[in-house]
């Protein structure tokens, strides 16, 4: 049985409610899970040049797919499935201790020079990583996002974009295929209810 009421994950895997009870069923759906350092919330991005100023209010949302990995049945065994839709998946310990950093040196550090942004081969989203946290062989910590206009209020704070974080891994960069952008370019373009075009390099 699905609970109606949220729960707090961990870094260890386990879920407790606002009373500090512990989830023991197997399954859990992701929307009623929260991540204390992964939680909704409003960001005002400067993007503005030496000609104008402007400035956008984004509301952040972070998928499950940030701390978790698909399920499998060898390595997953003990673990709560979590229900993504009809897709289950695990808590992956490494995945969570790189969200730790993810909202700070990614999210909000978007608009900085050092965070480099990209349409991914696919086109249905944006990647980005940070230059300054490379690892050996060029490896980085990169987040996927979407953006698109959505006007709103949140914790009574005023937004006119969503930025949906879908997911978050180490991977080597520069990725093979990305087609280079920027915040700027982005928020105009999903202000106007578009998105910026893939271009093949």
């Amino acid at each position: 049985m699905m609970p109606t009421k949220r729960y707090r994950l961990d870094a260890n895997g386990q879920l407790y409610d606002e009373d500090g009870k512990i989830w023991n069923d197997d399954r859990i759906d992701a929307d009623h899970i929260e991540v204390p350092h992964l939680v909704p919330h409003v960001v005002t991005f400067d993007i503005g040049t030496n000609k104008k100023n402007d400035s956008a209010k984004v509301l952040v949302r972070y998928s499950c797919h940030c701390w978790s990995s698909k399920w499998d049945d060898d390595y997953s065994a003990g673990k709560i499935r979590i229900m993504d839709g009809r897709h289950e998946r695990a808590l992956d310990p490494e995945r969570f201790n790189a969200s730790l950093n993810l909202r700070h040196a990614l999210i909000k550090a978007l608009p900085e020079a050092q965070v480099q942004v990209y349409v991914t081969r696919s086109e249905r989203n944006y990647g980005c990583y940070n230059t300054t946290h490379l690892g050996k062989e060029g490896i980085a910590y990169t987040a996927y996002f979407t953006m698109r206009d959505k006007r709103g209020r949140f914790n009574g704070i005023r937004y006119t974009l969503l930025l949906q974080v879908e997911s978050a891994y180490l991977r080597v960069q520069p990725e093979e295929g990305r087609s280079k952008t920027s915040l700027r370019a982005i928020i105009a373009a999903s202000r106007k209810g578009k998105v910026v075009r893939y271009r093949r390099p």
